[in-house]
């Protein structure tokens, strides 16, 4: 009787209006194959790739139930079940779940906890989300914004353009479109050195060095050696822009550093700390890169140029 009184006391659970903020991963019922992708989700993530709020609370209630169950009862998979529709599904699922676990008032109650958990912070996140798409809402008028520079090739325009504008070409460029371009851009003594690094990087130069590339980009070596050679070398004088990597990839790049130096030759003895240049600011491009086609980079646009 206390129990029930208490519980009309307490705040109703989150309701339908919240339905937005909820994706449904297993409409017809979470396997435990899924249940358990879902839990290891996040495993090997960095400390700047947070886990989605979801997450976290699948991940704890999980935790709770594993401990919870002390005793087994042979529910432990229909509670993790449960689980998952308390922190993914949307609201009649929940409100079907909450019923049937409403003789096990603990548990019902920490589903309760984990959605008013997943909503708290998730509700502000979507508000953010709006903010973003009203900032970005102008893009496809800056992406058909007619340039102020004229050329008949993807290079011509290129070479008109800013250190920015190449650090910011380098870091969009997709290797299927070729190296032409980025290897005039490297091969320029304006390049900033952080450009240049970045385009060596990303390319996984260790497969050159230890002679493990595939035949199909055996096209890249000659480049890929050059480039490798003038960052030895101490050929690019400017070093402003700073990297600005997330964290995966500052150990991906790490890691190719320290293949490139284990070999002990040239052109791979590329100093170490290269990577963890400061610098002194970070690039202020005025034009992008889509799809291979040159644009102006929105924020520069919406700046100065929209009308």
């Amino acid at each position: 009787m206390l129990q029930q009184l208490l519980s009309r006391l307490a705040p109703p659970p989150p309701g339908r209006a919240h339905d937005g903020l909820f994706s449904t991963f297993a409409p017809d019922g979470a396997t435990a194959a899924t249940l358990r992708a879902l839990y290891h989700q996040y495993d090997d993530a960095y400390p700047d790739e947070p886990a989605p709020p979801q997450y976290v609370q699948f991940r704890a209630l999980v935790d709770w139930i594993t401990e919870y169950e002390h005793q087994p009862d042979g529910l432990g998979l229909q509670r993790m079940r449960a689980a998952y529709v308390s922190c993914f599904e949307k609201h009649d699922a929940f409100r079907v779940t909450l019923k049937l676990w409403r003789h096990d008032p603990q548990f019902r109650d920490a589903l309760v906890a984990a959605r008013r958990a997943v909503v708290a912070e998730l509700a502000p996140r979507e508000a953010a989300d709006m903010a973003r798409r009203r900032h970005f809402s102008r893009w496809r008028e800056c992406r058909d914004a007619p340039l102020d520079i004229e050329g008949e090739t993807r290079l011509a325009l290129i070479q008109q353009m800013s250190a920015d504008d190449w650090h910011e070409i380098v870091r969009r460029w997709k290797w299927d479109h070729g190296h032409a371009e980025i290897e005039w851009i490297t091969q320029q003594r304006a390049c900033d050195r952080a450009t240049a690094l970045y385009a060596l990087l990303s390319l996984r130069p260790s497969r050159f060095a230890n002679h493990s590339a595939p035949p199909s980009e055996q096209k890249l070596e000659g480049f890929v050696c050059a480039l490798a050679s003038r960052l030895e070398n101490g050929f690019y004088p400017n070093a402003e822009f700073a990297l600005d990597l997330s964290m995966r990839q500052h150990a991906a790049f790490a890691a190719e550093i320290r293949a490139l130096l284990a070999t002990g030759r040239s052109p791979w003895r590329v100093p170490a700390d290269l990577l963890d240049h400061e610098g002194s600011r970070l690039p202020a491009p005025r034009y992008t890169i889509e799809d291979g086609r040159i644009q102006f980079h929105y924020e520069h646009w919406l700046r100065h140029l929209a009308p």
